[in-house]
């Protein structure tokens, strides 16, 4: 029995429509299936796996051993379908969507040296994750494969650095104008090792922020990872002012000037083809200054909006906004979310020959190639506003302004929207309708913002859980839960990570966006805003039109084993 054989017999196919994807052809008949709407993906898996009774693989986030793809390589994986997902003593437990092929489980067997066991996932989740898996692995630098020493000697060359660094006299408290005109190479290499084995720390440890705070008896070092702080050096307090005045000559800061904030950065040379930028803040406190590094550009870019996470009636949604050659789309979340990586996978798929593309950003996170991207500077008079003004005189076709903070920047990109122009942006907002509100709160027009406004697109991230160590949860703890009973009531699995080393004892590895799409096109939400409604009738109208909210989306990513009610709690509270 074959497996479409095998989904007749469970009742997912009829006969003629078997009949109808074999003459099609194709590689995978299950890929075909999908393509011709015949079955939806998460239906063949669920029906497969129950038919093999194997386990329904989670691909998302998924992270796999070096040595695992060392002994299966990209090209067993595109000619066998499937990808691997750890090893399990001398068992390889490997993800595809048809078990029925015992050729492919005796090739795999071969090539890898072990035995193997399938799991069931979608032909298209396959082939996410091979595409994840083999570019991390590949040569191409990412935050998870930094050229140099491996995590373990980084640590023993940050603890020899901070050894041999010979403290400075705090001067913290002291007049700054005494201090030396430091150049780069007058300074210990020590302190320089110890700045740079830093910043390479934080790559390998896929860290967002570096924070070097000084305490009243110490300098803490913490890194923001998958959005959580977690302290990974304290150094003596004599060497505040030596670490701060280093990484301000490296970022182009002023190294006499202790008593206002300042902003520079650093570019750190991976190899002699790639290098990562840090914009660096400095800030006086009481103690000296803390010096916060941000990572730019190493964000998870898709190749396409298909990768973000948006499935079902959402991704359609997304799809017909960016079709659209005018009109705004808008895309909300606290600091930290993810919307410039959501926005730019757009602009990407956006970026052909035929159009003009312009960005103001600060800062620019991401370069890509042929789009105009703008740096505002405030302190130059090159404010969002500004370059709006420009950019409507540069004949663009797609517009991308980083934030739109005050009633200026709105008014001009509500204008461009509603002149032929696509404009893409972000607010600060909890969630889709209370956008729509904030433009009006802001003083735009609220007709304006019922015709410009054509898609709203609220975000979160949340933790995932570490393939690695995931386990089940009992859902008896759940009764001891404070959520409300009707929300509990949704929640039929719960998985956690046990830690290990791989996600370095979280349990906790990399983060998932959870998403809401509320479309402004009927007539009944253009009405609602165009009346003054507020943020509770614009939600009930864009629920009754399908919306899926914040909450909703935490709960089904909790119900998939790729993060915990822990994680999802906070989404769910703020609701």
């Amino acid at each position: 029995m074959d497996i479409g054989e095998h989904l007749i017999a469970a009742g997912v196919i009829r006969a003629e429509q078997l009949a109808e994807a074999r003459a099609a052809g194709g590689e995978s008949l299950c890929a075909v299936l999908i393509d011709k709407r015949m079955v939806g993906e998460k239906d063949l898996v669920q029906a497969i796996a129950k038919r093999f009774n194997l386990e329904a693989a989670v691909l998302d986030g998924l992270q796999v051993d070096a040595e695992v793809l060392k002994s299966f390589p990209e090209a067993l994986s595109r000619a066998t379908g499937t990808v691997p997902l750890r090893r399990e003593g001398a068992m390889l437990v490997v993800a595809t969507s048809d078990p029925s092929n015992e050729p492919t489980q005796d090739r795999i067997a071969r090539a890898s040296g072990f035995s193997v066991r399938f799991a069931i996932a979608g032909p298209k989740a396959i082939a996410a994750a091979r595409a994840a898996l083999y570019s991390r692995a590949g040569t191409k630098p990412t935050t998870g494969t930094v050229p140099g020493p491996a995590l373990k000697e980084l640590d023993q060359i940050l603890k020899r650095a901070a050894e041999e660094a010979a403290p400075t006299p705090d001067v913290a408290d002291g007049d700054p104008r005494n201090l030396p005109k430091l150049e780069v190479r007058e300074l210990d290499a020590p302190v320089m090792r110890l700045v740079n084995g830093l910043l390479l720390k934080a790559l390998r440890m896929r860290a967002s922020d570096i924070h070097i705070e000084p305490m009243e008896d110490a300098l803490r070092v913490r890194f923001r990872v998958d959005g959580e702080m977690q302290e990974v050096l304290r150094l003596a307090k004599d060497m505040r002012a030596t670490l701060s005045s280093c990484i301000k000559i490296m970022s182009g800061m002023d190294i006499a000037e202790r008593r206002v904030p300042q902003d520079g950065g650093i570019k750190l040379a991976l190899d002699e083809k790639s290098a990562v930028d840090f914009r660096v803040s400095s800030l006086p406190g009481i103690h000296g200054e803390k010096i916060v590094m941000r990572v730019l550009g190493t964000g998870d870019l898709k190749s396409s909006i298909d990768d973000l996470g948006f499935e079902g009636r959402p991704l359609e949604l997304v799809r017909e906004a960016i079709a659209n050659p005018c009109g705004m789309i808008l895309v909300t979340g606290p600091t930290g979310s993810g919307k410039t990586t959501t926005l730019y996978t757009i602009l990407g798929q956006l970026n052909t020959v035929d159009v003009n593309i312009v960005t103001a950003e600060d800062p620019v996170e991401y370069t890509l190639a042929g789009l105009t991207q703008v740096h505002v500077r405030h302190q130059t008079g090159l404010t969002f506003e500004a370059a709006l003004r420009s950019f409507l005189r540069q004949d663009p076709d797609i517009i991308l302004v980083g934030e739109m903070r005050d009633y200026e920047t709105a008014s001009i990109a509500i204008k461009a929207a509603l002149t032929g122009h696509l404009v893409l942006s972000t607010l600060h907002t909890n969630d889709a309708p209370s956008t729509v509100v904030r433009l009006v709160d802001m003083g735009i027009e609220p007709y304006l913002v019922a015709s410009a406004v054509k898609l709203v697109v609220a975000q979160r991230l949340v933790r995932r859980i570490c393939t690695n160590c995931r386990e089940d949860v009992d859902l008896a703890a759940l009764q001891r839960s404070d959520l409300d009973q009707g929300i509990l009531a949704s929640v039929e699995r719960m998985c956690r990570g046990r830690g290990c080393e791989q996600c370095n004892n979280t349990g906790y590895r990399g983060r998932n966006p959870v998403f809401e799409v509320m479309a402004v096109k009927s007539k009944e939400m253009k009405r609602a805003i165009t009346e003054g409604g507020t943020e509770v009738q614009v939600g009930q109208i864009g629920k009754r039109e399908g919306m899926h909210t914040l909450a909703d989306g935490a709960i089904e990513l909790v119900n998939r084993g790729i993060t915990t009610l822990e994680e999802a709690r906070a989404i769910i509270l703020a609701e």
